[in-house]
This record gives C-alpha cells, structure tokens and sequence, in this order.
C-alpha cells in the first residue's frame, strides 16, 4: 500500500441539527432566559471516528443497522459536513451510496454517463473514448438511451457502477448497491474490483453480508452505535461483528420482524429438548420444535416454511409442508430435524406461510426461536453432510502402451 493514504479521517463526530420548529423554540427559550429542554438534543450519528485508507486497498464498514455506516459514507462523499474532527480526501471520488445518486433520472443513461465523467473532470472526447468499455459492461443494450426514470433498480445499478469504474476515480465508495444486481453482475463487479485494486484504486465498501465482505475485503471497519470499535484484518472484524449480530439476536429473540396478512397469529414455540425457544446442540445432533399458530380467519391453499437462518440471513436448511386450506382456530405443528452437520454458530428460526404466488401476502416471524450448534469451529460451508473423500493411484489401462 502507498504511504499517503487516500481518505484520512481524525476524529470525526457528527451530529444532525434539530428539525426546523424544535430548534426555533430552543432559540426562544434562550431569548427569554429560559434553559432550553436538552433532552431534545439529538444523540451523536458518528463518534470518535479515526482511520485511514490507502491506495490499492478495499476497506469494508461493518456494523448493525443504524450503526452510522452511510452517515460515515456520506461524510466522505461531501455530501454532509462533519460537525467535529476532519476529513481528508486526496483524489478523485465516486460515490455508489444511494441507486440513484448523482443519476439525472429525466436523462437518459448515455446522457447520465457524459454528466458523471464531466462532473469527475472528464472531457467529452476522454469519455467516448471509454463509452464502449461502458456500454459493454452496463449490457444495458438500446434501454442505454432511454430516460433512467424508466429504469429498475437492477438496471439503474448496472449504469452507476459500470460508469463509476471505468471513469478516473481513485476513490470508490459503495453502500450495499451490488445486491440488487443479478449473480452474473455480480461477479462481474467483484472481478472488476479486484482489478481495480491492482491498479492502485481505494474502495470503501459497506455490507452486512460477512461472506461479501470476506471475499473483498483487505480491511474491515466495525462501527455500532456510531462508535468505531475495531478497525484491522477482515477475519477478525468479522469476528468481532458477528459477536454484535449475536447480541442483537439474543435481545429481539422471539419479537423481531414480524408480519401477518393473513389473519395468523403465533401463540407458542419451544424446542422438545429443552422447553424453551432456544436449544444448544452439538454439530451433527438432533432437534425437535412444536409450535401453535393461530388462525382467526379461514386460509386457502398454501405452504408452511420452516427455515433455520444463518446470522447474515441465508437459508441453510428449509422444511416446506403444503396446506390445502384450514378453518379457523389453534394449529399445532411439529418439525424433526435429524444429524445437523452444521457450521458451529447461532441459527434463526423463520417461520412463513406463503399463500400461493403471492409471496408478500401471508405470515411470517422470524428469529421465533434460536438453535445453536457447538462443535469445532474452522468448517467451510454451512452445512456439512456426513462423507469422505477418498484418493486411490490411477491403473494403467489395458492395452495402453508400455
């Protein structure tokens, strides 16, 4: 890495001022001689915030949700000033923060290209010269020249990165924008990165999916509560920001994110084993959990989901049972799951009830339950079937020549 750094930071804190009318009444207390309610004062987005970033490095910002990654992102973008501490940015800058942003949603994409590169300091003959690399990576075909308010946001993804890392930018800050795009894009952005990165180029990248962030990541910034509280090498960030999904789970078990169209209602869970909704088990074990839901209408035909989650959401084991319709009433239900050579770590309970093809019409409670398997750590899948492999010499074959 070079030894001037790109994006330094020194004690950066931010606040956001009052709305409009709280702060006029603050101001006339004050007028009148009247000591001003602080309790109105709003808590501090960032605080005590210092670190550096250096040429030819991806830097990650891990942290819970309100934890002040796209505060810090738009910190450094200029989009809002610090309101203590300083900020320093050598070199040019792209911000990926938002689907939209710096995007002319009444432009068309082509239109939006010329603006952004013009915005960086680029020419018109500099950025035809780079409009076919552009248009190539974007696969946006004719939809290229057609106003970017008819775009989806996968489509308004592909335009902002494939222009942002084909324009002169030293400095690349992205928010999560990768995961709206389709797989293949996707890869095709981490490629890109990483050669990015051998050119030299700075990435500041935020996420909450710690398998992304492993991948790409040299460095790893974990903030919560707008505190920075570890910054260094990406295995032990995750470690560490793993410890905080943990907590967050422990504290919302059985009360967090749930929504219900369908007239349902979950009136009790517990594990067999233990009688509770929380059950530790060793790796390759069994486990048992009845449930009740209520149904105060009748339902047509649909499907039960029973999922057991990873701490960055993803579905290792999934039981589905089809329903052909059911009355109202108390339901009990029970699932066995049998030999769970699963990674060691904490796992969710998801329960869903899917109303045909209407998805976003039903039930559905996650983190209902929590499951956690202890064993040796260092695995490196999810899930982890019994099996072996076996190596053996190859015979020659008859016939082959001597």
């Amino acid at each position: 890495m070079a030894e001037q750094p790109l994006i330094q930071v020194d004690g950066l804190w931010k606040r956001y001022g009052l709305p409009l009318l709280p702060a006029v009444k603050r101001s006339f207390k004050r007028i009148q001689g009247k000591n001003p309610d602080e309790a109105t004062t709003l808590p501090w987005s960032l605080q005590r915030i210092q670190f550096e970033s250096y040429a030819g490095e991806t830097l990650g910002i891990a942290g819970l949700n309100g934890s002040g990654k796209s505060t810090l992102l738009k910190v450094l973008a200029g989009v809002t000033p610090p309101t203590r501490g300083r900020v320093t940015v050598s070199g040019p800058l792209f911000p990926m923060i938002e689907l939209n942003a710096g995007i002319h949603m009444e432009l068309t994409g082509r239109e939006n290209i010329y603006l952004l590169g013009a915005v960086l300091g680029l020419t018109r003959q500099e950025i035809n010269a780079r409009m076919p690399e552009i248009e190539a990576f974007c696969e946006l075909g004719e939809w290229l020249d057609r106003p970017v308010r008819m775009y989806s946001s996968g489509m308004m993804v592909r335009l902002g990165f494939g222009t942002g890392i084909h324009v002169s930018a030293d400095i690349l800050l992205m928010d999560e924008v990768m995961a709206v795009g389709d797989l293949s894009f996707y890869n095709k952005c981490l490629a890109h990165l990483e050669n990015l990165r051998e050119r030299g180029k700075c990435t500041l990248f935020v996420s909450h999916n710690i398998r992304r962030m492993r991948r790409m990541c040299d460095r790893v910034l974990v903030l919560n509560q707008g505190e920075q509280v570890f910054i260094g090498p990406t295995e032990e960030a995750m470690t560490i920001y793993e410890d905080l999904v943990r907590k967050r789970s422990g504290q919302n078990m059985g009360q967090g994110g749930q929504f219900d169209f369908i007239g349902a209602a979950l009136e009790s869970i517990a594990f067999e084993q233990s009688g509770e909704n929380e059950l530790v088990i060793p790796q390759g074990g069994d486990a048992t959990l009845a449930f009740t839901l209520r149904l105060d209408k009748p339902i047509g035909a649909c499907h039960l989901n029973i999922a057991l989650e990873s701490l960055d959401s993803v579905d290792v084991v999934v039981k589905t049972l089809e329903i052909e319709g059911a009355e109202a009433g108390l339901y009990r239900f029970e699932v066995a799951w049998q030999n769970l050579m699963m990674k060691p770590d904490m796992y969710g309970v998801r329960l869903g009830i899917n109303m045909g093809h209407t998805s976003g019409k039903g039930f559905r409670a996650r983190n209902a339950a929590r499951l956690i398997i202890e064993g040796e750590h260092g695995l490196a899948g999810l899930y982890n079937p019994t099996g072996e492999i076996t190596m053996a010499p190859l015979e020659q074959a008859d016939g082959a020549a001597s």
